[in-house]
């Protein structure tokens, strides 16, 4: 799949892992509303929370990736350390009870895709990525989501 593109032009090589990334998101979430073989809602909280944290700091070292391009030190000043935000973030999610966690993972996905997106608008990230990062989002957002209401009224 090195140069062909799936959904208009977002690179199979990238699209095809990033929506099976979605997996664990969507096993969480629906783990607290339905019974799961092998996945308690217990676990499956767990694993979205996790799981949620490693994804956000993975964003976190793509952009670190990118301050590394050619930038004016201003630049890189400002990308370098706004890079591990999404780590820190999701480090402070991991240790939190279940609904503060999850509220701070929506918001720091949220935050995430609008750097990228706003990156992609000034012409730093391919327009392909812009559109990867809003679809994986929002379906890493929704089952978040899903996991914070199934908390909430449970």
């Amino acid at each position: 799949m090195s140069n062909r593109t799936i959904s208009g032009n977002i690179p199979g090589a990238a699209l095809v892992p990033g929506i099976a990334g979605l997996i664990p998101f969507v096993c969480g979430a629906a783990a607290q509303w339905v019974s799961l073989p092998l996945l308690t809602a217990e676990t499956g909280l767990k694993l979205a929370i996790l799981y949620g944290a490693i994804i956000l700091s993975f964003l976190g070292g793509i952009r670190w990736g990118t301050a590394i391009r050619p930038y004016d030190q201003g630049r890189q000043t400002l990308e370098f350390p706004a890079s591990v935000l999404g780590s820190l973030a999701g480090l402070a999610a991991a240790f939190l009870p279940p609904i503060p966690a999850l509220a701070l993972l929506i918001a720091g996905f949220l935050m995430q895709a609008l750097w990228d997106v706003m990156s992609v608008d000034a012409g730093r990230l391919p327009s392909w990525f812009g559109r990867l990062r809003m679809m994986l989002t929002a379906g890493a957002v929704v089952s978040l989501i899903a996991a914070l209401l199934a908390v909430i009224v449970t």
